[in-house]
């Protein structure tokens, strides 16, 4: 699959419907592009694709955003597809896939919106109520494609969709052939996303400060993302715990891989998720997750069972449910190999399935 921004939706002799995919490029960094990614290597068995990128790494980025929804307008007007299938985040995600979604209506052709962004109903509920309005005239989809059950009644609501076209689809995981724990020895934890707070790595970073030298002794705690290297770097310096958090850069897939092959924690407590990729790819490589109960999460983590549920914004009892499972080996593998077995409902070629029926039912 590559990106045929310019190139014909493809017409082949079969009843696949033809569909006209709106969102980042494969692999960009975020959870979204990950989604990108599986999409694009699992869904032409269902459907013709075509893809207009709307969201880039590195410096074609602001073009890309620019081009991207022109492009994709005049893609709908030129060649018609059966469906066009949007992926929203948040702020000016929603306008400028507002606007694709208002030429497809004018087109004739449904529009599928795959909503993502984690802070959407704070967005959305902290608009003046004229911008809401405006809001919701420009999505007004077909479909609604939301990330939990949890969230559907609340977009429901917002949207003025109704209940019927609103789907529940959990994002998707790659999934790993054969998983092997490390026993013994320092336990590594994860933290795989963007720096910031909504993510939690400040609480993270506190929560080490707090552990007692002999648990300190025994995590290894890998930090890896972008967003606020260099201030996370500083916090870890000045709470004193170099010798326990390692931070480092984005990681490529390939790199990701090899370190949750080696994990047995990955660490989120985000204030605000929709259902991120970090923690289904995690549980997917048999690594217990430490997260916060938000979003899409209380769903698919349930504490004691398959990881661990913390509070939002309480580093002390992030640093609790550190040292607990720190102090027993056999629980935490124990936890890992539950999640992986709880998560194996999310591989890609289920969710493929689920989407290409969301595409092929009457719109």
């Amino acid at each position: 699959m590559t990106d045929l921004q310019d190139a014909p939706v493809t017409t082949a002799a079969t009843t696949r419907p033809r569909v006209l995919v709106v969102g980042p490029r494969a692999r960009a960094r975020g959870g979204i592009g990950s989604v990108q990614d599986l999409l694009e290597r699992h869904l032409p068995a269902h459907a013709e694709l075509a893809v207009v990128t709307t969201h880039a790494d590195g410096p074609e980025r602001l073009a890309t955003m620019l081009r991207g929804p022109l492009t994709a307008a005049r893609r709908v007007r030129r060649d018609r597809p059966d469906v066009v299938h949007l992926h929203v985040s948040q702020r000016t995600s929603v306008l400028r896939k507002g606007l694709v979604a208002a030429v497809a209506r004018r087109a004739g052709v449904p529009a599928v919106l795959h909503l993502h962004g984690s802070q959407f109903l704070d967005w959305f509920d902290g608009l003046p109520r004229p911008a809401r309005a405006v809001v919701r005239a420009l999505l007004r989809p077909h479909r609604l494609v939301v990330l939990s059950e949890a969230l559907r009644a609340p977009y429901r609501e917002r949207l003025g969709v109704p209940a019927d076209r609103v789907v529940a689809l959990p994002n998707p995981v790659e999934w790993p052939a054969t998983v092997a724990r490390p026993e013994g020895g320092p336990v590594t934890a994860l933290f795989l996303g963007r720096f910031g707070a909504r993510k939690g790595i400040y609480d993270l970073v506190a929560a080490c400060a707090r552990l007692d030298p002999v648990h300190r002794e025994r995590l290894r705690a890998v930090a890896a993302g972008d967003g606020e290297v260099e201030q996370v770097r500083a916090a870890v310096a000045a709470a004193g715990v170099g010798d326990v958090v390692d931070v480092r850069t984005w990681l490529d897939p390939a790199e990701r891989d090899e370190l949750l092959r080696r994990a047995q924690l990955l660490v989120l407590p985000s204030s605000h998720e929709g259902l991120p990729m970090a923690v289904l790819e995690a549980m997917a490589f048999g690594v217990a997750p430490v997260v916060t109960p938000v979003g899409g999460l209380p769903e698919v983590v349930h504490d004691g069972v398959n990881g661990a549920l913390v509070p939002v914004g309480d580093p002390a009892a992030l640093a609790s449910a550190l040292a607990d499972l720190l102090d027993d080996d056999e629980r935490r593998l124990a936890l890992g190999r539950r999640a992986r077995a709880d998560v194996e409902v999310y591989a890609a070629p289920r969710w493929a399935e689920r989407l290409a029926a969301v595409w092929a039912a009457p719109l």
